[in-house]
């Protein structure tokens, strides 16, 4: 015996409907706001009964806005959040996989990252956007993390503030973040690594058009689309990635200082990174910036025994690579090493070194540039300098 339904009239007067199997027992009431004539209620139970709604079957949403990621996660819809986090990993070794779906800050309590990964290990963030945050995606500590084949667009922090990135990395070691695409993200940088970060790798990102201030993106001096601030930001790789349309510097390598009023002296510096195979192209489109800088003033600390290999860097507003005078709190002498790259079409210079007499300690060899600021940046002494490589230009 097939299923019946039975029409009945609610407490505010309304008319609504129930469905009962053969046995008797009520599987199924409508629990809508009820229907104002006795026909319109008995129209929709018999399309009910015919079967004329046999659509997808909806659950929950897996996840909601500030949830604490314990366990292995997949999204299976968009997520909008009045502010950030919007979901928290604090459990070590799970994966949260976004699906292709996107995560979405709005309002003025959004200055938080979307997603955030608190102290914790061996977690994999994965396939999907993350958009209207402070930050797309922070690491605030932990370690051995992956963050791949994400979309981070459009996070947008306060100068004042702790974010101001597309992908962070705070105080962490071994991080892997590859395969991303980050853009228009600001004022700080695409990606960054923010204190004692060691042994991390930034590779096989895209990595575009971050110059963002809030209200005023032509005015993103500091927006820089990879950015090693540290302290003690040692021994990281930034290999393969495609950077372009930055506020500032395309790829940057900070000075460090602790505490400027009583002197850098004894802070620590950020030694022995890599950055190879990249290509970082017109940058600067606040006004100035380069495709690679090791960056210097004065007083801080600067970048010491890095290693730029095999890059190119072209038509960028300043320089193609630039390695700035070394201030005195250095502990010793830089020792950085710039070899194989290529850079045509600069502001100023193509290769720029601003330490004298001879580039101080760090080595330019086997570079091909069309122009450069002293002979030693052109070729490995000041004799060897080619026909074809100018001394600034004309």
């Amino acid at each position: 015996m097939a299923g019946t339904g039975e029409l009945f009239k609610g407490s505010e007067g309304k008319w609504s409907f129930r469905v009962k199997a053969s046995n008797g027992t009520v599987v199924a009431v409508d629990d809508g706001p009820g229907y104002t004539s006795k026909s319109e209620a008995r129209s929709i139970l018999q399309k009910l009964l015919k079967g004329d709604y046999d659509g997808p079957i909806r659950e929950p949403a897996a996840v909601s806005c500030g949830q604490e990621i314990t366990a292995n996660t997949t999204l299976d819809g968009d997520l909008l959040c009045n502010g950030g986090p919007a979901l928290i990993v604090t459990k070590d070794n799970v994966v949260l996989d976004l699906g292709g779906f996107t995560i979405t800050g709005k309002g003025s309590t959004a200055g938080a990252p979307g997603i955030l990964l608190r102290n914790v290990k061996g977690v994999t963030v994965r396939k999907g956007t993350i958009k209207g945050f402070g930050a797309g995606v922070a690491i605030a500590g932990g370690a051995k993390n992956v963050i791949e084949n994400l979309t981070v667009q459009d996070n947008i922090g306060s100068t004042e503030g702790d974010f101001g990135d597309g992908i962070t990395v705070n105080a962490s070691n071994g991080n892997i973040i590859r395969g991303n695409t980050v853009r228009r993200n600001g004022p700080f940088a695409g990606i960054s690594l923010v204190g004692a970060c060691t042994k991390n790798e930034i590779r096989d990102n895209t990595i575009s058009d971050n110059n963002m201030l809030p209200g005023e993106p032509s005015m993103g001096r500091q927006d820089m689309g990879i950015r090693l601030e540290g302290p003690g930001a040692n021994n990281n790789k930034i290999v393969g990635n495609t950077v372009t349309g930055s506020g500032a510097e395309g790829i940057c390598i900070l000075p460090t200082c602790t505490d400027p009023q009583a002197g850098c002296a004894g802070t620590p510096g950020n030694e022995s990174n890599e950055i190879s195979e990249n290509l970082s192209h017109k940058n600067g489109t606040s006004g100035q910036g380069s495709g690679i800088r090791l960056f210097a003033v004065p007083q801080p600390v600067a970048a010491s025994k890095t290693t730029i290999t095999g890059n190119v860097t072209n038509d960028n507003v300043t320089f193609g690579i630039a390695i700035d005078a070394a201030g005195t709190a250095n502990p010793g002498p830089p020792k950085n090493k710039v070899t194989g790259n290529s850079g045509k079409g600069n502001g100023q210079f193509d290769g720029y070194d601003g330490n004298t007499p001879g580039c101080g300690s760090n080595t330019w060899k086997d570079n091909d540039f069309g122009s450069v600021n002293q002979p030693c940046v052109g070729a490995p002494n000041p004799s060897a300098l080619t026909d074809n490589l100018t001394l600034g230009r004309t």
